[in-house]
């Protein structure tokens, strides 16, 4: 089954649902993936996704979040990549668009995080827990009181 999705730069993505071979070119997004419980979809980071280090340890690496290697992508035959507007190389990440759903992040704002940590649970089939950390998220910054 396909689902037309919205990234956050308002281009139109068609990909699996649920999709059950993700690279992700993002630090964040990639810990983000693993806490959502998605490990064993989680086929390819980058060298900069460091953290969790089992993760780091056992996923191929598709080169660095600006030097993705297209071939190594390939290889790992992907139904959605996820990646960044500011992270990644906006050439590379046009390629990779002709042959694989790319979701393209653009966070500039706590709410626009939250709405790609919603959009990722969503298209993962992980919403209850996307939305659990957006909340969790949500309260620790409610309670954040100024220095001084």
């Amino acid at each position: 089954m396909q689902q037309l999705l919205t990234d956050q730069l308002g281009r139109e993505v068609h990909m699996p649902v649920p999709p059950q071979r993700i690279v992700s070119l993002v630090p964040s997004q990639t810990e983000l993936l693993v806490h959502l419980g998605l490990t064993d979809q989680l086929v390819g980071i980058t060298r900069f996704c460091i953290h969790p280090r089992e993760v780091f340890r056992s996923k191929k690496k598709v080169g660095g979040t600006k030097t993705v290697d297209p071939e190594k992508v390939r290889a790992l035959d992907p139904d959605l990549i996820i990646a960044n507007k500011e992270e990644n190389d906006a050439a590379q990440i046009t390629g990779l668009s002709k042959e694989f759903p790319v979701w393209i992040s653009d966070i500039k704002t706590l709410a626009d995080a939250g709405e790609m940590i919603s959009q990722i649970g969503m298209m993962t089939e992980r919403a209850e827990a996307a939305d659990a950390l957006v909340k969790e998220i949500d309260q620790k910054f409610k309670a954040l009181r100024p220095l001084g």
